[in-house]
């Protein structure tokens, strides 16, 4: 999928065509069409993360959440909760920098279907990397000092 718009390129071009063509799908009830997309969109963001980064670090956020979100509900209502843990796994470089309420809604989903295999492990891995430092939650093991490190 090449991310480019005719609006332009770069992070607006995504936030205003892919994620909302993504987003049309979800609620056009074409969820598989939705869980592609999102999927896509998720791998290219991965993929160029770091450049996107370099620009504004919370709109990158909001565009992986926003894509995931589409990504879980559709696997929700395509009757794929089991797949919700493995698939954040392989589209994330590491499961703590899943966004909070995108690992929560898919944790909830996971756990509402019935399944329970692995979400201790799956929300421990997530704590695991995350400290409380100067009065907020921080991303800590990256490599970064802590003040360059991911808020929550």
């Amino acid at each position: 999928m090449k991310m480019m718009s005719s609006k332009g390129s770069g992070p607006a071009a995504i936030w205003e065509e892919e994620i909302e063509r993504s987003e049309r799908y979800l609620v056009s009830s074409l969820y598989e069409e939705a869980a592609s997309s999102a999927s896509s969109i998720l791998k290219w963001l991965s993929k160029h993360s770091e450049d996107l980064e370099a620009g504004d670090p919370f709109e990158l956020y909001d565009m992986l959440e926003s894509a995931g979100m589409v990504l879980v509900q559709s696997f929700k209502q395509l009757g794929r909760t089991s797949e919700i843990l493995n698939e954040l796994k392989l589209l994330f470089a590491s499961v703590p920098t899943i966004p909070l309420q995108l690992l929560l809604t898919g944790a909830c989903f996971y756990i509402s279907e019935g399944h329970s295999h692995g979400i201790q492990e799956f929300l421990e891995e997530f704590l695991s990397r995350w400290s409380f430092v100067n009065e907020q939650y921080v991303l800590v093991g990256t490599g970064e000092n802590v003040d360059d490190a991911e808020k929550m």
